[in-house]
């Protein structure tokens, strides 16, 4: 049986899953005033005095550099949402993560210190709060990049100003099935707030699973922006029930149908690829938030992380194949 438990950081187990709300996120972007940025280091020796600055300031939390890693961990490290996969690029970069990894701090990626504090549901107040308490620990022992008009310096231009990036990680099957994805981003978009996938800027939506965040950073308080993102945030989850409130009196066939043929792929397939499986999980989630199916050991959050090829690929045993297990996985946790 595969140990889902061992994939999960535990900040993100939970008794009962929210049938809309995966995650939620603060980022606050920071760099160091005596180091160029990231990118421009003249050799890794630069990076690793970055390192060591930061983690000599917050010696309460575990340092993982990335140069000791082997790929499968790194890219583990990337599925659990806890680094990016641009700061496995960087020849030296680290994270320091706290107990639950509920906190993460990215080392030397596209800027010095990238602070993440991350939830399962809507309280992006207490995240702001959590992720503050650390960069003012920073600020009292670095030297900050800070302009008194422009606000935090950071490497890319639209983040300067709170350097603070909002994100909350949507179920949206409903909206995504009827095709209105397209529509909702292009209304959001106009006021200040994007839609991407699964892992952020550039990356492939999975299982009907999008990240909405705030684009602009400058001339908004910290507050104003995650009221702002909480208020569009519930806009969309209003609609999106409203459209599962459809399927169910106006397309109920057709949504049974859907769900069940889901359901029967992830009983019986012997082979699937990571694609496949994110939208028959999510079809049978929504299954599940609606009633039809009751499902004993399925949790569609932590299955979404564990079948992912780093937690499943073992370089002892080639003869299975990461699309064969992945299926073994799925017929296990559908039964």
């Amino acid at each position: 049986m595969s140990d889902m438990n061992t994939h999960i950081s535990e900040w993100m187990k939970q008794t009962e899953e929210s049938p809309i709300v995966m995650s939620s996120r603060i980022r606050l972007a920071r760099n160091l005033e005596n180091h160029v940025h990231p990118l421009m280091f003249p050799s890794e020796q630069d990076g690793f005095r970055v390192i060591n600055e930061v983690q000599d300031v917050l010696p309460n939390l575990s340092l993982m550099r990335l140069d000791t890693m082997d790929q499968q961990n790194k890219m583990k490290l990337v599925a659990k949402h806890l680094i990016s996969p641009e700061l496995i690029k960087q020849p030296a970069s680290a994270v320091l993560l706290n107990e639950d990894e509920s906190i993460s701090i990215m080392i030397n990626e596209e800027d010095h210190i990238r602070i993440q504090a991350m939830g399962n549901d809507l309280s992006l107040h207490d995240l702001y709060n959590k992720a503050s308490d650390i960069d003012d620990t920073l600020d009292q022992s670095l030297d900050i990049s800070y302009d008194e008009h422009l606000g935090y310096l950071t490497t890319c231009p639209t983040n300067i100003g709170t350097g603070m990036r909002a994100s909350v990680m949507l179920h949206l099957p409903g909206l995504s099935i009827m095709k209105r994805m397209n529509r909702i981003a292009q209304t959001i978009n106009r006021f200040g707030f994007t839609i991407r996938g699964i892992y952020g800027e550039g990356s492939q939506v999975y299982g009907h699973i999008y990240q909405i965040s705030n684009q602009l950073t400058l001339g908004k308080t910290e507050e104003e922006i995650i009221d702002n993102l909480t208020e569009v945030v519930q806009q969309i989850i209003n609609e999106e029930m409203q459209i599962r409130e459809r399927l169910t009196h106006y397309n109920e066939l057709e949504t049974l149908d859907r769900v069940y043929r889901s359901l029967g792929i992830l009983q019986n397939s012997r082979i699937i690829s990571m694609e496949e499986a994110s939208y028959r999980l999510s079809e049978v989630k929504l299954g599940i938030d609606l009633g039809y199916l009751t499902l004993k050991d399925f949790k569609f959050n932590e299955l979404m992380v564990s079948i992912q090829s780093a937690f499943i690929y073992n370089d002892e045993d080639e003869t299975i194949s990461v699309n064969e297990k992945r299926a073994d996985i799925l017929r296990e946790y559908t039964q």
